[in-house]
């Protein structure tokens, strides 16, 4: 059993950690190109473990969910773009940064609610049926009156509330689409 100078051995781990950061650095290019600017923003690749499992921290749990169903193809797409060979990806939001208590969201008066933002649509008692298929009909229609002076997502057409667009630059359900 021979023995190495020290010297010899730090620079060896070096070496070896400064590939490692350069390695993920072009794992973190690849990110956003493989996952969209909509997604990269609400997750994070955060380390690569020994077992090349990918971490990545999300925004929220509903986040970690829905990745977490895209995760084979998010794999798939992140091996074909970079050389290091990842076995697994991992998301949680538990390591995502948060706010400090000390940094307060301004108060929002009571009387604003997400139903308050909502155009009121007027439906007397005599309305209310008990056939499923005009209580449908109902539905769709209250949905169209509610939904008729909102600009259309880009990329689906579907008319979008424009705090969706403002935040995402398309609707909701585009923002938590992988692009294949």
């Amino acid at each position: 059993m021979s023995l190495e100078p020290v010297q010899q051995v730090l620079s060896t781990l070096k070496q070896t950690h400064w590939q490692h950061e350069q390695a993920f650095m072009r794992l973190l290019d690849a990110w956003s190109q493989v996952v969209g600017p909509a997604v990269a923003a609400q997750a994070q690749p955060i380390q690569i473990t020994a077992q090349n499992v990918l971490l990545v921290a999300t925004s929220s749990a509903a986040w970690t969910q829905n990745l977490a169903f895209e995760r084979t193809r998010i794999l798939s797409k992140l091996n074909d773009r970079t050389e290091h060979a990842l076995t697994d990806i991992r998301f949680s939001n538990s390591r995502w940064p948060r706010r400090s208590n000390t940094a307060r969201r301004p108060a929002v008066p009571p009387s604003i609610t997400p139903a308050s933002l909502l155009p009121t649509l007027s439906m007397s008692s005599g309305e209310i049926s008990s056939d499923p298929n005009i209580a449908y009909e109902r539905w769709m229609k209250a949905l169209h009156q509610r939904s008729q002076g909102y600009p259309a997502c880009p990329l689906c057409q579907c008319p979008t509330p424009s705090a969706e667009l403002q935040r995402w630059s398309v609707c909701s359900l585009c923002a938590v689409r992988v692009e294949p």
